[in-house]
């Protein structure tokens, strides 16, 4: 098991961590301007940690399944800070923990088609 100083020990540089986390580089840059994530610096290079990575995926999960803007994963994530609430209890521990674990898009889509919302039309097929 990892330690926790081991977890936020800054270690990738931002070609990795966004490959190990799923994004665009441009994303994890958004991010960081936004305020979102912090790596740390050295020598003007982004380093980021497996706890960054971690983040990183929490914010896709709320961005991409949960339809959160940008201003309102900010809020989450200051009241998760504050010990105010937890991403893990407010979005359903097993959905997140999915997510953030690294099962691709794809794999997520199955799950939950987006054409399975009520009065979407399915597919007709054809024998």
């Amino acid at each position: 098991m990892t330690s926790i100083r081991d977890r936020q020990r800054p270690r990738y540089f931002i070609s990795i961590a966004a490959e190990l986390a799923s994004v665009h580089p441009r994303t994890l840059r958004i991010y960081d301007e936004e305020g979102l994530v912090c790596p740390q610096r050295r020598n003007n290079l982004r380093l980021y940690s497996e706890a960054d990575i971690e983040r990183v995926r929490v914010i896709r999960f709320l961005t991409r399944r949960q339809g959160v803007n940008l201003a309102g994963v900010r809020v989450i994530l200051q009241l998760e800070a504050a010990g105010t609430i937890r991403v893990y209890d407010l979005f359903g521990q097993d959905d997140v923990e999915r997510f953030v674990e690294g099962i691709s898009d794809e794999d997520a889509n199955e799950a939950t088609p987006a054409n399975s919302a009520p009065g979407a039309r399915q597919p007709v097929r054809t024998t």
